[in-house]
């Protein structure tokens, strides 16, 4: 119940802070994309192995710039999830007490100013939603969630069974579909 009472005040402090936060909005295709930011949910291990996997794919096939942020819902990192290059992690120790990531590897992921964010979280989170809103990505695109309708740019409607690597076979799918017609 003490949970329950404290999502519901963390939801009432985000929709307040965030109801008119207004942010520049570009359409980017992925072609055109030099920069790209992924959050993911890396508590399970395979999930962050298919990241890693997927990060090195959008560098060397696709040469783009990316930094992927996991979060890591303990308390602390195990060994397995050594921060690398490009790969940052962040843990429930980095949230204060209304969800909010603090941790200085958050607030400059989220002051990045990215072509595309790819939130690639499956699930409804209140954490989730904050790194979204406050990052400066010009192109969000993430998991349909009407809760969440405000800060993502293009919305992917996806069952809740979903496993990462089908959601990010979808992510690409509509990635590579959307193009950006400059009007001269």
């Amino acid at each position: 119940m003490r949970k329950t009472i404290k999502t519901k005040i963390a939801h009432f402090i985000f929709y307040r802070e965030f109801a008119s936060h207004l942010r520049e909005q570009k359409m980017v295709s992925f072609k055109d994309a030099k920069t790209i930011g992924i959050i993911y949910d890396s508590t399970e291990e395979k999930n962050y192995e298919i990241i890693r996997r997927y990060v090195k794919d959008l560098r060397d096939n696709y040469k783009k710039d990316v930094l992927a942020l996991g979060f890591y819902d303990k308390k602390d990192l195990p060994p397995t999830r050594l921060a690398k290059l490009g790969l940052d992690f962040f843990t429930r120790k980095s949230l204060n007490w209304h969800y909010r990531p603090v941790a200085p590897v958050v607030k400059n992921f989220m002051a990045k100013d990215f072509d595309i964010l790819i939130d690639l979280h499956t699930k409804s989170s209140i954490i989730f939603r904050y790194v979204t809103a406050s990052t400066k990505a010009k192109f969000k695109i993430g998991r349909y969630d009407k809760t969440s309708a405000l800060f993502y740019d293009f919305m992917i409607s996806v069952g809740d069974s979903i496993t990462l690597s089908a959601f990010i076979d979808q992510v690409n799918h509509y990635l590579n579909l959307l193009k950006h017609e400059q009007v001269n």
